[in-house]
């Protein structure tokens, strides 16, 4: 309620019209900076998500890979076919696991696969030794079938 002081120094207002200082005002700067946090949050996990991504999730069928470690269960890094890591090459790239043995059809210079689930994706690479490396192919990998 407007005390009848303030009516009295502004003769042109009306008891209904809001202060300039309203509560809709006071509510809105209340709000903005958490709003504005939640948004900040929000874009940098989404960034980070996208960052997380590991490199056997973004390869594709021709790309050449390298593995940073002896064994089946070791990292994967995507290379120029050229170089001497390039030990295998992607045949085919399936992002899910519906598929029951997905290599076993892309013929005989598949040896194996490799297999990444993360949270919520798995991703199936289809590997064939790298010919296009200097030096030739390297050895067939010794991984326990599985």
């Amino acid at each position: 309620m407007t005390s009848p002081l303030l009516l009295a120094a502004n003769p042109h207002r009306t008891a209904s019209e809001p202060t300039s200082s309203s509560r809709l005002r006071r509510f809105g700067k209340a709000v903005r900076a958490p709003l504005i946090l939640v948004a900040l949050a929000t874009a940098g996990l989404l960034v980070s998500g996208q960052l997380s991504k590991s490199e056997a999730q973004a390869a594709k069928a021709g790309d050449c890979m390298h593995a940073l470690d002896t064994g089946p269960k070791a990292d994967m890094e995507i290379v120029s076919c050229t170089k001497p890591e390039a030990q295998y090459r992607v045949v085919k790239a399936v992002r899910d696991d519906s598929q029951y043995r997905p290599c076993e059809a892309e013929g005989p210079e598949v040896f194996g696969s490799y297999t990444e689930k993360r949270t919520s994706t798995v991703v199936i690479l289809c590997l064939a030794l790298n010919t296009d490396r200097p030096g030739g192919p390297v050895p067939l990998p010794n991984w326990p079938q599985g």
